[in-house]
């Protein structure tokens, strides 16, 4: 009697960890695209990077880490990422995301391509108005 009551307590307990769920928050981005594009931008003045978000049975791990860590590797003067490959890698309890890109520059990225044209390819690609501001 006593073994099937552990047996029925153990098949609830094992049901309830099977039909539970929750959702969290991945990333937030400003700018994404799962196509290729052309920056007008020489790449090699860019760096490749990877961040790595992990937890244990993936709790905590979340790809806006990820891509966090990439960015701060490469220095604080870096803050675009392209070229980004995201991966989500599992291993016995433990699970999480990896990034990998090159950290590009938008101060460079508007010095090669000079205020102008840097705002003309803004509107070009929908990118964004930069003359106006987000009180976010």
């Amino acid at each position: 009697m006593k073994t099937t009551k552990i047996k029925i307590l153990a098949a609830l307990v094992c049901l309830t960890l099977i039909f539970t769920s929750c959702s969290q928050r991945l990333v937030d981005f400003t700018v994404i695209s799962s196509k290729n594009h052309s920056l007008k931008f020489d790449k090699a003045k860019g760096i490749r990077v990877k961040g790595k978000s992990f937890g244990f049975l993936g709790i905590g791990a979340n790809i806006k880490d990820a891509m966090d860590k990439a960015l701060q590797s490469a220095g604080t003067q870096y803050d675009l990422l392209i070229d980004g490959v995201v991966k989500i890698e599992n291993y016995p309890f433990v699970a999480g995301y990896v990034v990998e890109g090159t950290a590009i520059s938008s101060t460079d990225l508007k010095a090669a391509l000079g205020e102008k044209g840097f705002e003309e390819w803004c509107k070009e690609n929908s990118i964004f108005d930069p003359t106006v501001q987000n009180n976010n």
